[in-house]
């Protein structure tokens, strides 16, 4: 039978039914109002991890296990230059790197720290180059070995590309790619906003110099602005209300606000020549004089794409699997957004095992 939406019954029981109602709607607000302005944050990143290199404001992290490693072939993880990387370890229960490490992996991940004005002229060169490629082979130093498996998430994975592209050694072994833009012929709305008749990005560069986080923040959550405005405000509401668990979304929430601004000359190439000219799908992404050929990754490659993903269309990762040389690549998809490939009961219980076993049958 249909709940009725009005009250009924003598004016005493409906009149103290309104005000408890109104008591407790107040009481909810009031509470969540105080999340949302007094709450301290919640600590995220604790896997345990020691600093094993430094460049500028990078760092390169080894993470800690008590237990021998059951795989020989260590991990590197690559995220994107414009949030943090946290969310791969976001809280116990609910990371990625806890999960792989307790899996037996030796976890390397690479943090770009927060860019200032004087990075403003880092370019993908120098990131590829100069970070990704001295990272690598201090991985393989520490490890002892002259192989290693790399994972890129988003821009990350976009960069793992480049990096695999024009590296042949150190080995790469495996390559593990989480929501990775590749072709971006059709990236939905981006590609409308970012045509090149409509956004003058050496405009922007050249105003700018370091691209504000603020900017880009703004311009990402507007691609899906209800769910980033006011949807995700009234689940914490709806959660304080039923007296449910806050602590994951306030994770959450702190790593969606926590951004990094990005290097202008980085920004000018990542906008022109792969959202506007989709060169990195072309050979014609440019790097110190060398072409990136897709064509010259060889080793096995796994694609996972969020079926509800808005910011990186499942179909502008999914190319890849066509242009590379591999001969042993795997495509996974899940009914997840952008970030459930890393947050959520689907990620834990589904993405993170998929990873760590695939991973574990191409690390022996």
């Amino acid at each position: 039978m249909k709940k009725s939406l009005f009250l009924d019954g003598p004016a005493e029981e409906v009149g103290a039914k309104l005000q408890e109602n109104v008591d407790r709607f107040a009481d909810t607000t009031r509470k969540w109002i105080e999340v949302l302005n007094l709450d301290p944050l919640v600590e995220t990143g604790l896997t345990p991890k020691d600093i094993v290199w430094r460049k500028n404001k990078a760092r390169l992290y080894r993470y800690v296990t008590p237990h021998a490693y059951k795989h020989r072939t260590p991990l590197l993880i690559l995220y994107a230059l414009i949030n943090k990387a946290y969310i791969l370890d976001l809280l116990p229960g609910m990371s990625m790197v806890e999960h792989l490490v307790n899996e037996g992996f030796d976890v390397y991940l690479l943090d770009w720290g927060e860019f200032g004005w004087e990075d403003k002229d880092i370019s993908f060169r120098q990131l590829v180059d100069e970070y990704i490629a001295r990272a690598v082979r201090k991985v393989c130093q520490f490890s002892g070995v002259d192989e290693l498996s790399i994972m890129g998430y988003c821009m990350g994975g976009t960069m793992t590309a480049m990096y695999a592209a024009l590296f042949p050694q150190p080995r790469i072994k495996n390559i593990i790619m989480l929501a990775v833009p590749i072709d971006f012929e059709d990236a939905g709305i981006s590609s409308i906003w970012l045509e090149s008749t409509v956004f003058d990005v050496d405009n922007v560069t050249d105003t700018f110099g370091l691209i504000p986080k603020d900017f880009i923040d703004f311009g990402v959550k507007m691609l899906n602005p209800v769910n980033n405005f006011v949807s995700t405000y009234t689940r914490l509401w709806k959660s304080i209300d039923e007296e449910l668990p806050i602590v994951a979304w306030k994770a959450l929430n702190k790593w969606v606000n926590d951004n990094v601004s990005m290097p202008g000359r980085a920004y000018r190439q990542w906008i022109k020549y792969l959202y506007q000219q989709n060169l990195l799908v072309k050979d014609g992404f440019i790097l110190g004089g060398r072409a990136v050929q897709l064509k010259k990754i060889e080793c096995p490659l796994l694609v996972l794409t969020g079926e509800t993903d808005h910011i990186v269309l499942p179909h502008q990762s999914t190319p890849i699997l066509e242009y590379v040389s591999s001969t042993d690549t795997t495509y996974l998809q899940y009914k997840v957004g952008h970030g459930g490939l890393v947050f959520g009961s689907r990620a834990r219980n589904e993405v993170f095992p998929s990873v760590s076993g695939w991973l574990a049958e191409r690390s022996r």
